[in-house]
């Protein structure tokens, strides 16, 4: 049987969900949910059998017992009417790879976005300026037209550097493999059990109708939700809106072209294999709109533009791949684009990707780390010329990435008493948002693309070569942001081809064997549970030529990782690997251990972890422990350099003001009397009034600065009960990067695939507890929001809702409760 879908199957009928998030406009007025039904099972797509409803579902029977009305989360105040918490003293701060770690171990953390939430608008190019793509901010609306300008249309032009028919990479042909069984064999459930999943079924549906209703409702005045989750009507009023979008024109200047094929083109063709290919107009439109993206390949290499300017003035000019590109973002469109040449019988789609394939197997064994890519890529095939060519324009952000250090935001000192951390707190719990907040840094997390010159000239029609690692220096390799998803196509790819192209499989193995060697860590945790996470790591010099003693590691957990624990699951029984579905369970459960390590029961974006040496006991140990979130020795050292430099600056603050005074000083209180004062001493002996200036002249007494004080060092079990409590840090926690929830799916995606691929009721009463958790604290009267801090008692909303919250993290809650066999791993690509 066909598999025909991606990892990101938009069962929930996420092309619509999609659409509405990103082409219409949101209200404040939102109704009341009705309730909810009885899930349909979905079609398998390509199948020739008849429908057994106008849509090809058949409703799963509900239990002889009638089914108590789910319990519903209380919806907390409108986020726009609560009120600032008192208790939210630290607030979400940067992932590392958007600020520097903090100097202070307790400093109020923050994330950038919250004082910068959207990049100016990128700088509109020169006419004969050669684009890369760069300047794109994922789903920020950037470079809107001009007002009172008519917004151009694309228009198909002729290609700069064509190829012949006969030079197209054709979709591999020929009978698919029989695939190993994914799924678990799963027993007959009671009657109590059933009426059990169904209740917490129900409370996901209507969870999703809640937010669903409110984006259809505001967006479009009528409400319309996922095609497994209301009736077929709905369904096809929405497809009625889908077919009035135009994709020929944007407010943007560019396309994302990672993030358009993710959401736009995975949606739509999810959609259309979801409902067994009832709807022609959702393939007809993801044809329109990947006509589109293909001229993102128009270059000498065929390499894509990452941010495409697809405005017929800029298209009309030839341009160059990135420079400077990231590995998840060229990494991930194999999905997508093989399932579309699957379904139109175009080779062009499969010929796009293809070639992206090809540079990175042809690259994999010559990296730093073999097996592994740095997360930065050098696409544009002109390594020879590059060297001696300048760069004549950098990005908005290119030009903020290179602002020295000392001009950014800084650290305050780091407090070394009780009385000093007594009033930090008190002061930071009174901040406001902007408090202490580091500037928003767009290149980590976002297509970094490099401008390469003014014009292409006749040897840049020579930039034919492929793939290599941006830069010389310092190559950074691991399986979290910038990276995932390419590694996670792997397997998904091999699937959706019918294992009839072994390129994915070697690809996938040679990665996993290298990850598995240097990338996976057992952090020490206080109930000494058998997890595991992936580090990320920096290598100045080859692994032939340095090894991993001289290499820079984070140990870190993050949110989008968590995807890595499904993928390992899934390659152990694909591929058969020993092993790796024992991985797969410690890397899950690792997640799981961050959702219940919190206060809310919701893992925070990034946070740090103290590694356990590889191959020994990984025992709770409370003096090492305290070591990692006290380096008492360096602390120490800090803080003396503190206090010189304090005593410095008096010093020479206080030589300023003797030599530029022409003034008759006044005498300091406790001094013996002057010469010129007839020798009579009008002062009594005693401490100095700090109070009292020392100068007769003011402008020198404004700047006479008391000499400071030399700081107590707070003891080491105090600064470490200090942070602690400061900084609510879970047990095992050394540091959290950054505090905040964005709806995220990776964790649920990995419990959901971990139940189906070992049917262990383990992993489902995980996911109901992170469900219940996820509910209570991001559920608002409108929809669902992100929330600033999941260490908080009541996290504050970040008034922001993703697209994936609807499209995957309730599809997984969803699968997760449903029934086996609807949308089986046997016959769909999840």
């Amino acid at each position: 049987m066909l598999r025909a879908r991606r990892y990101r199957v938009f069962f929930v009928f996420t092309a619509i969900v999609v659409f509405v998030i990103f082409h219409f406009t949101r209200s404040r007025n939102w109704d009341t949910p009705v309730n909810p039904h009885e899930p349909p099972r979905p079609p398998v797509a390509g199948s020739n059998a008849a429908p057994q409803s106008p849509h090809g579902f058949a409703p799963e029977a509900p239990p002889p017992d009638a089914l108590e009305k789910p319990a519903i989360p209380e919806a907390k105040p409108d986020p726009q009417e609560q009120p600032p918490e008192g208790n939210n003293a630290v607030d979400d701060e940067p992932t590392r790879k958007e600020t520097e770690k903090p100097k202070s171990p307790v400093e109020p953390v923050q994330d950038a976005q919250d004082v910068q939430d959207a990049p100016s608008s990128p700088k509109k190019p020169d006419n004969h300026e050669l684009q890369s793509g760069s300047g794109g901010e994922g789903r920020v609306e950037a470079g809107g037209q001009e007002s009172g300008q008519q917004a151009p249309h694309w228009k198909k032009l002729p290609e700069h550097f064509p190829l012949d028919p006969e030079e197209l990479i054709k979709l591999p042909t020929g009978k698919s493999k029989s695939l190993p069984k994914l799924q678990a064999r799963f027993t007959d459930e009671s009657v109590s059990d059933k009426r059990t999943r169904l209740q917490r079924l129900a409370t996901i549906r209507e969870a999703f109708e809640h937010a669903w209703t409110g984006y259809k409702s505001s967006a479009m005045g009528m409400m319309s939700w996922s095609r497994y989750m209301a009736g077929t009507k709905e369904f096809s009023i929405a497809v009625d809106e889908v077919k009035k979008i135009d994709f020929t024109t944007s407010v943007r200047e560019d396309i994302p072209v990672f993030e358009t094929a993710i959401r736009y083109l995975g949606g739509l063709l999810g959609a259309y294999d979801i409902s067994g290919h009832k709807y022609t107009v959702l393939l007809d439109k993801a044809m329109e709109l990947a006509d589109i993206l293909i001229g993102a390949f128009d270059t000498p290499n065929r390499m894509p533009m990452l941010y495409y300017k697809w405005a017929p003035k800029s298209v009309s000019q030839p341009h160059l791949a990135d420079a400077k590109a990231v590995l998840a973002e060229i990494g991930s469109l194999t999905i997508e684009f093989t399932r579309l040449a699957q379904l139109s019988r175009e080779d062009k789609y499969y010929d796009a990707i293809a070639r992206i394939t090809n540079e990175l197997e042809k690259s994999q064994d010559s990296t730093k780390l073999p097996g592994l890519w740095p997360m930065r890529l050098d696409a544009s095939g002109c390594r020879k010329s590059m060297e001696s060519k300048p760069v004549s324009h950098q990005s908005s952000r290119e030009k903020q990435k290179d602002t020295p250090k000392s001009s950014q935001t800084k650290n305050k000192p780091v407090p070394t008493d009780i009385e000093s951390y007594k009033n930090f707190f008190s002061r930071r719990d009174n901040a406001g948002i902007g408090q202490d907040a580091q500037p928003a840094d767009y290149d980590q997390m976002l297509g970094d693309n490099a401008q390469l010159g003014d014009s292409m000239s006749t040897s840049d029609n020579n930039c034919k070569e492929g793939l290599i690692s941006a830069g010389r220096g310092n190559h950074t390799f691991g399986m979290g942001a910038l990276a995932d998803s390419t590694y996670e196509y792997m397997p998904k790819a091999y699937m959706l081809l019918g294992g009839i192209n072994e390129q994915y499989r070697n690809m996938y193995e040679k990665a996993m064997d290298t990850a598995r060697e240097y990338l996976l860590f057992q952090p020490m945790v206080k109930d000494e549970r058998d997890v595991l996470f992936v580090s990320t790591v920096t290598l100045p010099k080859s692994l032939s030529e340095q090894g991993p003693e001289t290499w820079s590691y984070e140990y870190e957990g993050t949110h989008l990782a968590c995807y890595a624990g499904g993928m390992f699951g899934v390659g152990a029984k694909l591929f058969g690997i020993d092993g790796d579905l024992d991985i797969a369970a410690k890397l899950t459960d690792g997640c799981v251990w961050a959702y219940e390590s919190t206060t809310t029961g919701i893992m925070p974006e990034s946070f740090e972890l103290l590694p356990c040496e590889k191959g020994k006991p990984c025992t709770w140990n409370e003096t090492r422990y305290g070591e990692a979130l006290d380096p008492q020795e360096e602390r120490i050292f800090k803080a003396q350099k503190v206090y010189e430099q304090s005593v410095k600056f008096a010093t020479k603050a206080e030589r300023e003001a003797a030599g530029s005074s022409q003034a008759v000083p006044t005498p300091r209180p406790g001094a013996p009397a002057d010469e010129h004062q007839g020798g009579i001493d009008q002062h009594e002996e005693g401490p100095v009034d700090e109070s009292t200036p020392t100068t007769n002249n003011p402008g020198l007494a404004e700047r006479d600065t008391p000499r400071p004080e030399r700081p107590t060092i707070l003891p080491h079990e105090d600064y470490v009960q200090a942070r602690i409590q400061g900084e609510r840090i879970p047990p095992g926690f050394v540091n959290i990067g950054a505090r905040k929830y964005l709806l995220r799916p990776e964790a649920i995606e990995s419990v959901f695939l971990m139940y189906r691929l070992t049917g262990d009721d383990y992993w489902r009463e995980k996911g109901w507890k992170m469900f219940e958790a996820i509910a209570k604290n991001t559920r608002t009267a409108l929809a669902n929001s992100a929330i600033h801090d999941v260490t908080a008692q009541t996290p504050r909303y970040r008034l922001e809702m993703e697209s994936f919250w609807l499209a995957e993290t309730l599809k997984y809650f969803y699968l997760l409760f449903s029934d086996p066999s609807v949308v089986s791993l046997d016959e769909y690509v999840l």
